[in-house]
């Protein structure tokens, strides 16, 4: 199975410049492909035609080479144009699983007519979003309870991948070493990005897919690629920690200034890390950016 490990503060972002360009999702009351998949699989003949669309290929960002042809996309760009009718405008972000919508940068008026037209359900104005920490399975009671039921910690997480929306992940922890190399769950289908900053080896049998969405910071000109990095890479820590509390190996010491203070151990240790970086350390996250990376 999958887990969503989300780790983010919603808040509100109200623009000072009513005539400026902004980025809206936009929600239309089409169901995503997540509310009716079970749906078209059940119906399904044989033929690959009525489920590839939404399977092959997965759902990429502009930022890393999005593929533009698939059918959800179509629909999206087909009501851009018709509604917009030849005026300009950049859409970020198309989104198909979480829901059938996608994220624009427009200006307030022509977000009105988006508002308009009868195939969109909702649109709102990106936000800004916040990180936020988590406990420890020391205080969830996790060695003398669900482990100890199930098996121990060797076994906990066993054949899952949490997915985690966070600052992205330090590939070099300790507690993401692949010492014991797990198998990858067949289910899974992710990819794992590689930049200067996160090179080709990264990830490996426990961390078995990370990438990053920043269209939305990038088009506001608040990206900085020498704080932030352009790619999973953790710059704040905030990742790295939260991917450790729920999912880090089991007996890591931690030793702080030379200081030993213990061994540590995620929540289900032999589970495996699915990193998607959409907060960052100068500026936080933008809603836009998250909804993608859920998205995937």
């Amino acid at each position: 199975g999958g887990i969503l490990y989300l780790s983010l503060l919603l808040g509100c972002f109200c623009s000072k410049n009513d005539d400026a360009p902004a980025v809206y999702i936009v929600t239309l009351k089409r169901h995503a492909a997540s509310q009716f998949y079970d749906e078209l699989t059940q119906r399904h003949d044989g033929s690959d035609d009525r489920i590839s669309r939404f399977d092959k290929p997965r759902n990429l960002s502009r930022t890393t080479g999005g593929y533009q042809g698939s059918f959800v996309d179509r629909i999206h760009d087909s009501l851009l144009k018709k509604v917009l009718k030849g005026e300009e405008y950049l859409k970020l972000y198309s989104y198909r699983y979480l829901l059938d919508g996608f994220s624009v940068l427009v200006t307030p008026n022509q977000a009105d007519k988006l508002s308009k037209s009868r195939a969109v359900s909702s649109i709102v104005v990106d936000f800004p979003v916040e990180a936020a920490t988590t406990h420890t399975p020391q205080f969830l009671g996790l060695p003398q309870g669900a482990w100890a039921r199930e098996g121990g910690f060797e076994t906990a997480g066993e054949g899952v991948v949490i997915g985690f929306i966070d600052t992205g992940i330090d590939p070099k922890h300790p507690s993401f070493s692949d010492d014991s190399p797990y198998p990858v769950p067949d289910h899974f289908s992710g990819i794992c990005e590689v930049t200067r900053d996160f090179p080709s080896g990264s990830c490996n049998g426990k961390l078995v897919g990370a990438r990053h969405f920043a269209a939305s910071a990038i088009i506001r000109g608040i990206f900085n690629a020498t704080k932030d990095y352009a790619s999973p890479f953790d710059a704040d820590g905030h990742g790295t920690h939260t991917a450790a509390i729920a999912a880090g190996n089991h007996g890591i010491p931690v030793v702080v200034s030379g200081h030993h203070f213990g061994n540590a151990s995620g929540m289900a240790p032999r589970s495996h890390i699915a990193v998607y970086k959409a907060l960052y350390k100068s500026f936080g996250g933008f809603a836009a950016d998250v909804v993608a990376a859920i998205d995937q």
